[in-house]
């Protein structure tokens, strides 16, 4: 039986880089057996022959063959370097790889330096089959076929290395021909043949099947997306045009089209404003000042109340996100009571019959609903704006502890989310007598897994509030509970850091997450000194990886330590000279001056027992977890409330502190 394929891609290794010379080797195959699965036919077992008589290594060997990118063969400028040399030999292919001369290439300059690095692991190596032959089929049943007939042509950086048991086809169209024969040299029986081709008939027909599914599923999302953005659209310009939602729902509901929806508002302003009409909602002033409104009422609030305009200025100054433009200048609202606020957003409203009983006026301007709906002027929602916005204020710009040790990352719900850690092969096996490569598989790592939990608190802004004109009232909460917010993380971590007697939470295997099983405690209890901190360095640059075979090369980055030993600290980091003292050393080299990038002072740690944290970035003892969507910010919201006399503002955050990898800290508890 013929079969027809493209370039099939094999993961290959990256052994050693040499910079200097700007190459780099690559083990491109071990000759491995692999399932191929592909969409056009039945799945089959596949082995490479590494026998040198069975690979036809000329091209590879030309000095010519390219080191590309994603093996795109079609772009000439993702050619990054050449294959230098390449041999085969039973059990394993070996290649050089050489990029050009620095300077010449951004690129490739960059693609060099990552692969050099150790960022860019993946590598893959493409090859034609031009023979096969069929072999006993697997235990389970599949077809086994050896290659022995190949041709490797080239290899490739790609972003994510393909699994051994994955096939990727080239975008290219450089294809081979071969026939699959009998182990014994014959062709494959007919019977087999039948089956094959039935079992790829049957593999293609769930393939299509699948394929219309998907692209029927597709067509109906889209097409609820495109009714959806019709809808907003009309109501979006109705609301804009100060027309209101009745006028837009007869052209909702005939299935009017979007632009033609926009031309019979616009129309009917023109209508409006030749007859000299009134708006259907009265006094209401135009949309086009909302925000300009919005900014005023921001202005108003923080003329009102030192503390807020204080820490909306600093979070200003640090250039966070969402504090670029802050006004100060309340306009026509600054020296206005609450009320008086609260009634010119209901004027804003086109409301005409404004209550003059104060209570009730508060109580309508919480109720009121322009157009139909909460606009972004009516006043719990400039209320609601206006804390959170001083909310998130002073939770940024609160100082903490933690993020200056914790890892940080983001999950996409509140299921557990397994976070894994891999092993490593170590080093290579002895061959023995008779010259057999032993097979190495790489040893499962570490797992563990994170989850999120929500805390959240209420302010509650009654109408007594808006009517005594009590603006601290609420603006202090919103300033506090964001700090609160903070300080929650702060609180969480180090209670977690103080769980067993200061070595940390209990992990799985029922040991606290210090523990000498797992390397990373320093049992001399040494003092805090140039002596013991280096000490103290030696344990963390002892772990190893998951598997145990190779060390992971970590230093310690950050200290914690108790408030009442953080100068002492200070000192011994920073000191030119030895700063344990005794004789001769005053002379002599301090031999960890700038061991720590931080050093963290806090009375949540008490007594002589002390931290050593590796770069949080690279090896996170602790991980704070936040929910994706809302960034690492509390989320302030609001509603009607029938529980208060006025409106509620809910303060919602998710996160989840939670211990992550011990090899990435060290703990002494002094002396």
């Amino acid at each position: 039986m013929d079969r027809k394929l493209g370039v099939i891609h094999r993961r290959a290794i990256v052994e050693s880089v040499d910079s200097a010379a700007r190459t780099f080797k690559v083990r491109w195959t071990t000759g491995a057996e692999v399932l191929r699965t592909p969409f056009w036919d039945a799945p089959y077992y596949e082995v490479l022959s590494t026998d040198p008589k069975h690979v036809r290594m000329a091209r590879l060997q030309s000095g010519a063959s390219p080191f590309l990118a994603n093996h795109n063969q079609a772009d000439v400028f993702d050619v990054f370097g050449v294959i230098q040399s390449a041999t085969i030999a039973p059990g394993a292919g070996d290649a050089v790889v050489r990029f050009g001369t620095p300077g010449k290439d951004a690129r490739a300059d960059l693609l060099f330096s990552k692969i050099e690095d150790g960022i860019v692991k993946n590598v893959s190596v493409g090859y034609l089959i031009h023979g096969a032959a069929q072999m006993p089929d697997a235990a389970d049943g599949i077809a086994s076929f050896l290659i022995d007939d190949w041709e490797p042509i080239e290899v490739s950086a790609v972003a994510i290395g393909a699994d051994p048991d994955a096939t990727i086809r080239a975008s290219n169209s450089e294809t081979s021909t071969f026939q699959i024969r009998s182990s014994q040299g014959g062709s494959m029986d007919l019977e087999a043949q039948k089956k094959a081709e039935e079992a790829a008939r049957k593999l293609e027909a769930e393939r299509q099947a699948e394929e219309a599914k998907r692209a029927l599923e597709t067509r109906g999302q889209e097409a609820t997306k495109i009714e959806r953005e019709r809808i907003s659209g009309i109501q979006a310009a109705c609301r804009a045009a100060r027309l209101g939602d009745e006028f837009g729902e007869p052209m909702i509901k005939d299935g009017t089209a979007l632009e033609e929806a926009r031309t019979k508002v616009l129309a009917e302003m023109e209508r409006r404003n030749a007859a000299n009409l009134p708006s259907p909602t009265g006094n209401a002033v135009p949309s086009a000042d909302s925000d300009a409104f919005a900014r005023q009422f921001e202005a108003y609030v923080f003329s009102r109340h030192a503390n807020a305009r204080e820490v909306v200025l600093e979070a200003q100054k640090r250039g966070l996100r969402g504090f670029e433009k802050i006004s100060l200048d309340a306009g026509d609202l600054g020296g206005r009571t609450l009320l008086q606020v609260a009634e010119r957003t209901l004027v804003r409203a086109g409301v005409k019959d404004i209550p003059n009983d104060r209570m009730k006026l508060a109580g309508r301007a919480f109720t009121t609903r322009s157009a139909g709906m909460m606009g972004t002027t009516d006043f719990p929602v400039l209320l609601e704006n206006v804390l959170g916005k001083i909310l998130l204020a002073s939770y940024l710009t609160t100082e903490d502890t933690w993020s200056r040790i914790c890892g940080k990352d983001f999950l996409p719900d509140f299921r557990p989310s397994p976070r894994y850690r891999t092993g490593s092969f170590g080093t290579l096996d002895k061959l023995s007598e008779t010259g057999e490569f032993k097979s190495k598989s790489l040893p499962d790592g570490s797992k563990t897994s994170l989850t999120l939990d929500t805390k959240g608190n209420k302010i509650a802004i009654t109408r007594k509030l808006i009517v005594n004109d009590d603006m601290g009232a609420f603006v202090d909460l919103a300033l506090k509970l964001g700090r609160a917010a903070r300080l929650s993380i702060e609180s969480d971590f180090y209670a977690l850091l103080a769980a067993n007697s200061g070595l940390g939470p209990t992990m799985d295997d029922t040991n606290p997450f210090f523990h000498s099983s797992r390397g990373n405690v320093n049992a001399t209890g040494s003092a805090l000194s140039a002596a013991g901190i280096d000490a103290d360095a030696v344990v963390m640059a002892a772990q190893k990886d998951p598997s145990n075979n190779e060390y992971i090369s970590l230093e310690p980055k950050v200290l914690l330590l108790s408030r009442g030993l953080l100068s002492q600290a200070k000192i011994i980091n920073t000191s030119t000279t030895n700063p344990d003292g005794g004789a001769g050393k005053s002379q002599v080299p301090n031999p960890v001056a700038g061991t720590y990038t931080d050093i963290v002072g806090t009375p949540r740690v008490s007594g002589t027992r002390r931290y050593s944290f590796a770069d949080r970035l690279v090896a996170p003892a602790f991980i704070v977890a936040f929910l994706e969507g809302d960034g690492e910010n509390p989320v302030i919201e609001s509603k009607d409330s029938w529980d208060v006399d006025g409106a509620e503002l809910r303060v919602r955050f998710d996160y989840q502190v939670q211990a992550f990898d011990p090899k990435g800290a060290v703990t002494n508890a002094g002396a």
